[in-house]
This record gives structure tokens, C-alpha cells and sequence, in this order.
């Protein structure tokens, strides 16, 4: 890598880490609206009396048969979330990568 090359990258970074802390944030509000659509379902099926079971165990055994899309949603959304956090930390490190490169070359002249 140049020097020009690194000058360009670390004046590339902050926008590219800007980007990717949206679609961290984008990611989380994903699991949040997730979790309301489960929170929503489960209070339906209590609500109509499709859930009816006779104790607390079999009750939450109805509404997870029940609720079997809207937990794999969930899965999916936290999944993603990992993936978005994972390319943020990835453009963190190579940030720290470029400024010690950096630091190095400026000691070496």
C-alpha cells in the first residue's frame, strides 16, 4: 500500500464506519419491531382463548407452537445484527490498522 493508497483509505474510513453504525442501529430496531410482533401475536392468541392450556408450562408450550414464524423472524433480525456489528468492528480495526501504519511511516521519515 502507498502512502497515497493509506491517505485514501483513512480519509474513506469514517464514512464507511458512519455507514455501517446505521446498519447496526437499523439492525437492532429490526429485533425491536421483531419482539413487538411476537409480544402482539402472543397477546392475541391469549386474548381470543386459542391458548388454553390448564398451568403455566403448557400454556407457554402453546403459544411458542403458535408463534414458531414470529421467533424465527426474531432469530433472523439477531442473526443480521451480528453480521452488521461483525463489518462494523472489521472497519474499527482496520482504522486502528491504518493510523499505526500511518504512525510508523511518519517515524520512519
Amino acid at each position: 500500500m502507498t502512502k497515497i493508497e493509506l491517505i485514501d483509505k483513512l480519509a474513506s474510513l469514517p464514512e464507511q464506519i458512519e455507514l455501517a453504525e446505521k446498519e447496526v442501529i437499523k439492525s437492532v430496531q429490526a429485533i425491536q419491531g421483531a419482539k413487538e410482533r411476537l409480544t402482539f401475536v402472543e397477546d392475541q392468541l391469549l386474548v381470543s382463548g386459542a391458548i388454553d392450556g390448564k398451568n403455566a408450562e403448557i400454556r407457554a408450550a402453546q403459544l411458542r407452537a403458535h408463534t414458531l414464524q414470529q421467533r424465527a423472524d426474531i432469530q433472523d433480525a439477531e442473526n443480521k445484527a451480528s453480521g452488521t456489528r461483525v463489518a462494523l468492528n472489521r472497519l474499527n480495526n482496520e482504522l486502528a490498522i491504518c493510523r499505526a501504519i500511518a504512525g510508523m511511516l511518519k517515524g520512519a521519515e
